[in-house]
Formats: C-alpha cells, sequence, structure tokens
C-alpha cells in the first residue's frame, strides 16, 4: 500500500501589485486629460495661435468636458464612447474652434477600440479619427497638402498600432490565465483522484485485517464458549489462539497506521518494531489457524519456488486471508484446500472450498454452533472487489465462482518477471488438517 503524503501545495502564480479598479483609473486619465485640453485651448500655443480660429469660450469648454466624462466609461462602451466623441469634436470644429491638445481625447477614445475589440472595429475607428483630424489639421497646420496627409496618417496609424498590441498582450494574457486555471484544475482533479485511490487502498487493507481476524476470533470464542466446562484444553487452545489472532491483527493495524504518518514521524517510525507486511512465507500459519478453527484445511505447494517481489506476496497473502475469511463467513462446515503453483512466467493460487454443509461432531470434535458463529455476521460485499483491485494493480486475474460439486473457488494469476529460480529438492505438499 503506498504511504499518504499531504496533498501537494498548488501551482505558483506569479505575484501581482495591487490594481486600482479601472473605473478609477480612467476616471483619473479622463480629469487629466480634460483639464490639459481645456488649459492648453484657454492657453493656445504661439503656433497655433497664429492660425487664428474661435477664442475658446463656455460652449467650448462645455465640449471638452463631455468629451472628458464620456471617456469615463470608454472600457465598457468603446463604440459608443467613441461616436459621443466625434460628434461633440464634429461640434467643437463646427464652432470654428482649434483642437490644440483635445484631439488627445479623441484619440483616447480611438485607442481605447483599437485594444479592446476587432479589428474591423479598430480599423473603422481609425477612419473616422483620421477624417475629423485631417479636417482640423488641414486649418491648423501650413505647408504642403502631401505633408498634412501623411502627417495626419502617421499619428493615426501610431496610435492604432501601438492599441493593437495593447489588444493582442490582454489576449496573451487571458490565454495564460485561462491556461493557468485549467492546470490548477487538473492538478486539484489529480491530488482528488490520488487521495479517492488512497482511501480505497487503506480501506481494503482494514477490510483485510480485521475481517479475518475477528472472524477468527468470533470462531474460537464460540469453541471456548461451548467446551469451557466439558473440555477445559480445547477451551485453553482457543483462548491462546484468541490471544495470538489479537496480538497478531494489533501488530498489522500499527503497521498500516504507521504508513499514515506524516513525514516528521520518520525518526518516531523507525524506533518502533512493528512486524514486516506478510507474504507468502506466513501462508502456512494462516491456514493452520482457520483448520484449528474448525474448518479442516489442505496447504500445497508446486513448482519450483520463485523469489517474488514483496507486493506481489502481500498480494497473494490478503488474496488467500480474504478467500478464508469468506470460508468461515459462509461455507461453515465446509472443507477447503489452498493450492500455490510456481510457473515460469506466473505464479498461481488457488483456493477451494466444498461448500457448506452440516459438520458432524464426530469429525471436527467442535459443536456446529461454534463453526457457524462466524457466518451470522454479513459480509460487507466488498471482499471479492478488494481482491480483484488487488489483482489488477499488478496486472494479474482473478476469477471467483460456483464449483461443479456446490463448493467455490477463487483463483488468482500474477505475472511476474523472471527471476532467478530456486531449486525445490522436491514438490512441496504440506498437509494441515484442523481438528480432525
Amino acid at each position: 500500500m503506498l504511504r499518504m503524503h499531504d496533498a501537494a501545495k498548488p501551482l505558483a502564480s506569479i505575484p501581482r501589485p495591487a490594481q486600482l479598479p479601472p473605473l478609477l483609473v480612467d476616471l483619473a486619465i479622463a480629469a487629466v486629460g480634460t483639464w490639459i485640453a481645456v488649459a492648453t485651448s484657454v492657453k493656445p500655443h504661439p503656433a497655433l495661435a497664429s492660425h487664428g480660429g474661435r477664442h475658446i469660450d463656455g460652449i467650448a469648454i462645455t465640449l471638452i468636458v463631455a468629451m472628458g466624462a464620456a471617456l469615463v466609461l470608454r472600457r465598457r462602451f468603446p463604440l459608443s464612447v467613441l461616436a459621443a466623441c466625434a460628434a461633440l469634436t464634429a461640434g467643437y470644429e463646427a464652432y470654428d474652434y482649434r483642437l490644440g491638445l483635445t484631439q488627445a481625447l479623441l484619440l483616447l477614445a480611438m485607442f481605447t477600440v483599437g485594444a479592446r475589440l476587432a479589428r474591423p472595429w479598430a480599423a473603422l475607428a481609425a477612419a473616422v479619427t483620421y477624417a475629423e483630424l485631417l479636417f482640423d489639421h488641414f486649418r491648423s497646420w501650413s505647408g504642403s497638402h502631401l505633408w498634412i496627409w501623411w502627417g495626419t496618417a502617421l499619428w493615426v496609424a501610431a496610435v492604432t498600432l501601438i492599441a493593437d498590441g495593447a489588444r493582442q498582450l490582454a489576449e496573451s494574457r487571458a490565454l495564460l490565465a485561462a491556461y493557468k486555471e485549467q492546470e490548477q484544475r487538473k492538478h486539484r482533479d489529480r491530488e482528488q483522484r490520488a487521495v479517492l485511490m488512497e482511501r480505497i487502498r487503506i480501506a481494503r487493507e482494514l477490510h483485510d485485517v480485521t475481517a479475518h481476524h475477528l472472524s477468527v476470533i468470533a470462531v474460537q470464542a464460540g469453541v471456548a464458549r461451548f467446551v469451557i466446562d466439558k473440555e477445559p484444553e480445547t477451551a485453553d487452545q482457543a483462548l491462546r489462539a484468541i490471544s495470538e489472532v489479537g496480538s497478531e491483527g494489533l501488530a498489522e493495524l500499527r503497521r498500516l497506521i504507521s504508513l499514515l504518518r506524516p513525514d516528521d514521524d520518520e525518526g518516531a517510525r523507525a524506533h518502533t518494531s512493528d512486524p514486516p507486511a506478510p507474504g507468502i512465507a506466513q501462508l502456512p500459519v494462516l491456514i493452520e489457524r482457520v483448520g484449528l478453527s474448525g474448518t479442516p484445511s489442505r496447504y500445497t505447494v508446486a513448482g519450483r519456488k520463485r523469489t517474488l517481489p514483496a507486493g506481489i506476496e502481500l498480494c497473494v497473502y490478503r488474496v488467500v486471508q480474504e478467500s478464508l475469511t469468506n470460508v468461515l463467513k459462509h461455507a461453515p462446515g465446509s472443507s477447503v484446500e489452498v493450492r500455490l503453483e510456481y510457473e515460469p512466467d506466473v505464479v498461481r493460487v488457488t483456493i477451494t472450498d466444498t461448500g457448506t454443509h452440516p459438520v458432524p461432531p464426530r469429525r471436527s470434535g467442535i459443536p456446529a454452533a461454534a463453526i457457524t458463529q462466524a457466518s451470522r455476521h454479513s459480509g460487507s460485499g466488498v471482499g471479492l472487489t478488494g481482491m480483484r483491485e488487488r489483482a489488477a494493480l499488478y496486472g494479474g486475474e482473478l476469477s471467483a465462482g460456483r464449483t461443479p460439486d456446490g463448493g467455490f473457488e477463487v483463483a488468482l494469476t500474477l505475472p511476474v518477471e523472471s527471476a532467478e529460480m530456486v531449486e525445490v529438492a522436491e514438490q512441496a505438499s504440506v498437509a494441515v488438517t484442523g481438528a480432525e
């Protein structure tokens, strides 16, 4: 089972300085632009003043202030603000006022359209602005008409290019933000899946550990209860089995809990004496204990013994353990055979019981009521699912079903990589019979 770690930290984001609200920024820009436009109109530059034109008055100031007020909403309504500024600029020119720096307000409206809308709208905004500025420049500038045409075009083109660059930069930032959000969402999904899989693994381990040990304890307690007066030795043997099984179960629970400790407890975990995870070497004890619970059992090992990874050994042990637990619960009175086979590319284990039937007292020496003690507790239905999940984790297969003679068989096949084979003198056949 994998160790649970703390959830990974979210993806680091680039820190940003605190930003002012956009409306407040637009209000400040509009106020500064309006003040500059009014100030330069009240006291124009000598070069502009020499070209004549109507002197600024209340109407001109009103038109400039109206343009500035419209620019406050330029982000939300770029086209409407541009139309308003163009109309106000046309009225300003109709009164024969010289634009001067007031044209900066119109250029700002055009810039907003180019920075926030598609290029066709930006081209339209540039055309409208160019026409109005060209009309004013023909009245205000001196020199050749060709220079006026090209000079005005350069002004409008420069602002249009800057606006287009700002739009592309904003789109790139939006795409980057969306990409980061998608990555963070995937990261959170991976964390949730990892936590879910870890919870499933923990639940499977807890089920395997507690179900088997508690089932054996229940059977042995039933044995002790029924024979404590007539057969004190049998009762003492059952109580010793309860003590051993309880201690073993506690040790496995401690081992499981130790895997859930945070990394800070590595030092403390290193000093504990928890036993390692069980494996194939512990199968004879496991099967013998089931035999002592009144279920005759037999264990057979065949083939050339192979050195297996610890994970595969734990998988084999847990499948055998869960299968024997199911026999105790659902097939009281049956006998069970466990066969482990080593093959060149796979390891195979088969657990077969003979099915539920009454147990003659003379055969087991244990009252039938004691044998059926564990079967009173219905299972949760996750045993076979957990075994299949374990098999799939190592690329193996698990089949379970009824046999023709009414019993039940669980077969596990796990692929193993080619490894050094350990020669076995002969096929080992170990028979463990309980209470015969």
